[in-house]
């Protein structure tokens, strides 16, 4: 920005003016005069994008609150009916979360005798993984300071299904630049009622990724953050094979919740087997309307959309899981939860054989030092101890290398 003028306007007291000298004063008056306009209207564009920001994310999350309100309603009563039901039978269960885990062991010195990984902990994305060691870039340029670039090979289509109503949006590519306060965000807005799609608003992404700036097309990871977070649905992430689409293993995620978040989507990431793609289809739906002057508006778009390469530590990871016990009671069986479990390559019918080939885990007791002693198995019954600890270690697929996101775990036991 231009210093301001701080001369006088070259008339002197008593004396004879330069017009020269005025004429100058003035001219650069009035350049200053432009670059404050220009920065006034730069600010008021700033300021409107960040008010429609807020605007549909105060939306979102106010249709998500009364969603939650009404979940809340009915949980309570299926939980009244499970009480029951557990009170008959003696089953219970208790379930642990990523935010619940830890890489690290309550005592000091068992922690500093640790040699093997740990486990990375996402708790944006709600899970556990293996260490990651790499990550390449398929849609933009990152220097050795953490500078991102988004290259100009990079290929963004933006469509949709419907043809009426008003679109308006900013650069598509700000989904792509790394910066976490940017957003590509477009709205529609409809005079007409009877223009409004039935089933919402939707807007389809293609992405062709620049074949220039990589030594192969091989991709396992995609990440979206979707605008406004839980207040649109990511519908589906397909990719390019042989000229036809396909979503990529695992789009549906086994996440536990009793909020369906098809609907209302979280940021989500895909870890899947390595595949070569250079094409990649992201559909957004957006269900959820606002009224701005008297018309309907649908806003969506994203904070980020990245796809990678990455490479994990091949030895695995451990993870710890804490419980908090009372009583007497007998551990019947433990659980792991995978958000990724349909891009492993054993099927379904064959979850038995997770176990040694995605992961293993041993039991241990929290003694009142702090310290963790192995439980062995013929210490499951009538046990008393008032911590049960869980050590799982993960190990990449051995079939297809694909990364598990341990999203929970569940610890089986009956009463005495």
């Amino acid at each position: 920005m231009r210093m301001p003028t701080s001369k006088s306007g070259g008339a002197r007291f008593r004396g004879p003016t330069s017009s020269h000298e005025y004429n100058t004063n003035e001219d650069e008056k009035y350049l200053e005069l432009i670059e404050l306009y220009k920065q006034s209207n730069s600010t008021l564009l700033t300021l409107k994008e960040a008010h429609q920001v807020v605007l549909s994310e105060n939306a979102a999350l106010h249709d998500y609150i009364s969603m939650l309100e009404e979940r809340m309603a009915g949980l309570e009563k299926q939980l009244e009916a499970v009480n029951e039901i557990s009170m008959a039978n003696g089953q219970y269960f208790k379930t642990s979360f990523v935010q619940d885990m830890t890489t690290n062991y309550p005592k000091d010195f068992q922690n500093d005798q640790v040699t093997i990984p740990r486990c990375d902990i996402d708790l944006q994305n709600r899970f556990v993984t293996i260490p990651q060691i790499n990550q390449i870039p398929k849609t933009h340029l990152k220097d050795s300071e953490g500078n991102v670039t988004v290259p100009s090979q990079l290929k963004v289509q933006v469509g949709r299904t419907s043809t009426k109503g008003k679109v308006s949006e900013n650069n598509v590519l700000n989904a792509f630049d790394g910066n976490e306060l940017s957003f590509w965000r477009r709205s529609v807005s409809y005079d007409i009622p009877s223009d409004i799609p039935e089933n919402g608003e939707d807007v389809i992404i293609e992405i062709e990724l620049p074949t220039q700036l990589v030594s192969n097309l091989n991709i396992n990871t995609i990440c979206i953050a979707p605008h406004p977070e839980r207040g649109i649905q990511i519908k589906n992430v397909e990719a390019q094979y042989n000229n036809g689409w396909e979503s990529i293993a695992g789009f549906k995620q086994q996440d536990i919740s009793s909020i369906n978040s098809e609907e209302y989507s979280p940021r989500r990431k895909w870890f899947f087997p390595n595949v070569p793609v250079q094409k990649i289809r992201i559909t957004l739906v957006q269900k959820n309307s606002i009224n701005l002057g008297g018309k309907t508006v649908f806003t969506l778009g994203a904070q980020e959309i990245g796809v990678y390469l990455s490479m994990f530590e091949p030895s695995g990871g451990m993870i710890l899981t804490p419980f908090d016990m009372e009583g007497i009671y007998n551990i019947e069986s433990i659980e792991h939860v995978f958000i990724n479990r349909s891009a492993f390559s054993y099927p379904q019918n064959l979850d038995h054989m997770l176990e040694r080939n995605i992961f293993n885990y041993d039991l241990y007791v929290e003694e009142p030092d702090l310290t963790l002693r192995p439980l062995s198995n013929s210490d499951w019954t009538s046990q008393t101890a008032n911590r049960i600890w869980i050590k799982t270690h993960l190990y990449p697929d051995p079939n297809n290398g694909v990364n598990p996101c341990l999203h929970a775990v569940r610890l089986h036991y009956t009463k005495v």
